[in-house]
């Protein structure tokens, strides 16, 4: 696909998403919007662990010591 047009595309979806929230009423708005930022922060929550654990297996990884196998080759 064009790269523009997906552009385009979302922000299309931006627009309509804004304006269907604003013929909401306002306590429901105020809903959508409270659920929004939870769901934000909770998502951030989600990737800050994934990361942490990404972080602590590679650390992990890095500590075991390596062993080396002496191999013997006959180029007779």
């Amino acid at each position: 696909m064009n790269k523009e047009f997906v552009k385009n595309m979302i922000k299309a979806e931006k627009y309509k998403y804004r304006a269907i929230k604003e013929i909401l009423p306002s306590d429901l708005r105020k809903r959508v919007d409270d659920l929004e930022r939870e769901t934000l922060n909770l998502i951030k929550d989600v990737v800050f662990e994934i990361m942490k654990e990404n972080l602590e297996e590679k650390t992990s990884k890095n500590t075991t010591p390596k062993t080396t196998k002496k191999v013997d080759i006959d180029f007779s």
